[in-house]
């Protein structure tokens, strides 16, 4: 029987490729292709999966996503350049899905799904069914599983020798980084006036000791909570260091600099209950409350925690009438209007003796190892005041690894100069819309020094299935790119421009008709022509690139700019105009003067 006739082919191809595509996701960190796993952030199953002890083949130090993500392809080949599936390849088939028995147990076991790894399984199961119901030649052919194993071992070696080559970089990177960080703590800062931002807060420790750390954290944040058990041990057996701790938790309810983000939904009331155990019992009974907090991950309900309070030896009642006093509020409020004037937009931002402490590229060491460097350099005992948030913007984007993003060819929209300025944005978002004048008129500032893309990330999921779990969507933005992409297939570079100009000068929403209609006049085409055009394949295929190459950014929403292949992680802030930051940072590459 031709393969090509029978439908179990086309299946089982479709079921190989899918999970080909899932390890490839499960992998793409491990191969540079972006920051963080698709729709997977840190501490999800996913991440806790595949950077933890599962995520390693034992003693080889090979990840388990690329024996995935190798299997998958080679089964694929085999599959669709083999005719007789013998019981050999069968056999091979079922190894594998034992293989994906034993991670789903995994996954049971550790408590935490991996939505990419369930489907990658989910396929390979499928397929080892479809395998064996499938009327398949029964002979006794070694050609599919020579192919198998052969393309399976050919893989899995390309898989490590590129995987080894971007770790190897990127830990020469951070390695840098973390280098330049420890001589900066050393040496000490120079800005007196953000020296009252690190006042405040709660201390453990002298206040006289020679290291001096503050902490802007989240007790619902893992990473703030590892930090923190860090610096708890050491303060048993050392008393040179003192430690301030002031709140920036990452939710909107008591944290107005974050807008309406909110990603962790108790953190405010882990802050208060905090600052309600201070306000009763002072800081040894701060201190209690502190490490309970961190302990519980920050979370509590409303029937436990009142038995948890009396547990710790509080008077639960009078915890709770405090805690939800506005008092508290103000309190935790003050803390992050704080650490916004440093430049405070995730957790934990920790400064030794008034630098900040790059944790997140702390691969090539500890905090311990930090402080250890200060304590025996000029920095020990002198504590300077942090860069405010303007330097400390700046500063973030000159650390960032430059990545280049796929699709980026051939796509400059505005000006002529070597300095690429890249958008990911929507035409119905105020944000996007606001940014994008910014860097116009910084184009007029500086000419021919740089040149502008806007790369097309519609918040709308006629078009962009990755957005359902965000909050705020846009009707019609799919429309609108498409209208775009179109202009440029009939109009040409011009046409593209005015389309864009008009959508991003158009305030509130923009009615899909008038857009249409603008299009027609700019093209020049009927209305059947330019429909033909937006649902073709090419302006499909266009728009799935850049919502692709906009996965590679760590940020969920939009806008999101890179500069000069960095990515920027706040462009808009009150305490520095969005245009003085791309100055800075274009005299930074080394651009022209201002115009």
């Amino acid at each position: 029987m031709n393969k090509y006739t029978s439908p179990f082919f086309y299946i089982g191809t479709l079921l190989l490729l899918v999970a080909t595509g899932s390890s490839l996701v499960l992998s793409g960190t491990k191969l540079g292709l972006f920051n963080s796993i698709p729709g997977c952030g840190v501490g999800s199953g996913c991440d806790n999966i595949t950077n933890g002890p599962w995520g390693t083949v034992p003693g080889v130090l090979i990840p388990v996503s690329f024996v995935g993500l190798a299997w998958f392809w080679s089964l694929f080949v085999a599959w669709t350049t083999g005719t007789n599936f013998s019981n050999k390849f069968k056999s091979s088939v079922l190894l594998g899905v034992f293989a994906s028995l034993g991670f789903i147990v995994v996954m049971v076991f550790i408590g935490s799904f991996c939505k990419w790894c369930a489907l990658s399984h989910f396929c390979n199961i499928l397929f080892w069914v479809l395998c064996v119901r499938g009327k398949k030649n029964e002979g006794s052919s070694l050609f599919e599983p020579v192919v198998l194993w052969g393309s399976f071992v050919v893989s899995l070696c390309i898989l490590f020798i590129v995987g080894t080559y971007v770790s190897k970089n990127k830990t020469e990177h951070e390695s840098l980084k973390y280098k330049e960080n420890l001589e900066q703590i050393t040496a000490g800062g120079a800005e007196e006036s953000t020296l009252a931002l690190l006042k405040g807060g709660h201390r453990i420790g002298s206040p006289s000791a020679p290291v001096q750390i503050v902490m802007y954290t989240d007790y619902q944040c893992p990473d703030c909570k590892r930090i923190e058990g860090d610096l708890a041990q050491l303060m048993t057996t050392r008393d040179d260091i003192s430690v301030v701790v002031k709140h920036f938790p990452l939710n909107y309810d008591c944290n107005d600099t974050i807008g309406t983000f909110k990603l962790h939904g108790n953190a405010c009331w882990a802050a208060r209950a905090a600052e309600a155990a201070a306000m009763i019992g002072g800081e040894e009974a701060w201190e209690k409350m502190h490490t309970w907090l961190f302990s519980q991950g920050g979370s509590f309900t409303d029937q436990s925690f009142a038995g948890s309070l009396t547990a710790l030896g509080f008077n639960a009642q009078d915890v709770i009438a405090t805690m939800m006093d506005d008092k508290t509020l103000a309190l935790v409020k003050g803390d992050a209007v704080d650490g916004k004037a440093l430049g405070v937009y995730f957790t934990p931002m920790v400064f030794i003796n008034g630098v900040e402490y790059l944790w997140y590229y702390g691969g090539q060491g500890t905090i311990e190892q930090a402080i250890n460097k200060v304590v025996g350099g000029v920095g020990a005992g002198v504590v300077e005041a942090p860069p405010g948030a303007n330097k400390k913007l700046v500063e973030d984007w000159r650390r960032g690894r430059k990545t280049t993003m796929p699709g980026e060819e051939g796509l400059v929209w505005f000006g002529d100069g070597e300095i690429e300025f890249v958008v990911w944005g929507d035409y119905q978002a105020s944000l996007s819309k606001e940014l994008d004048r910014e860097i116009k008129n910084t184009i007029k500032r500086f000419p021919n020094t740089i040149k502008y893309t806007f790369r097309h990330f519609p918040i709308d999921e006629n078009c962009n299935a990755g957005i359902s779990s965000m909050l705020t969507k846009y009707d019609g933005s799919c429309v609108l790119a498409k209208l775009v992409i179109a202009a440029h297939a009939l109009g040409g570079e011009e046409a593209r421009k005015k389309m864009h100009n008009w959508l991003m000068e158009q305030v509130g929403t923009t009615n899909i008709e008038d857009a249409k209609n603008y299009a027609l006049s700019i093209t020049g085409v009927s209305l059947d022509i330019l429909q033909d055009v937006m649902v073709g394949i090419d302006v499909n295929n266009q728009m799935r690139v850049d919502i692709l190459t906009k996965n590679n950014v760590w940020r969920k929403g939009v806008p999101v700019l890179t500069i000069d292949h960095r990515f920027v992680p706040r462009w808009k802030s009150d305490e520095i105009p969005a245009q003085e930051m791309f100055k800075q940072i274009i005299q930074l590459v080394g651009g022209e003067s201002e115009k």
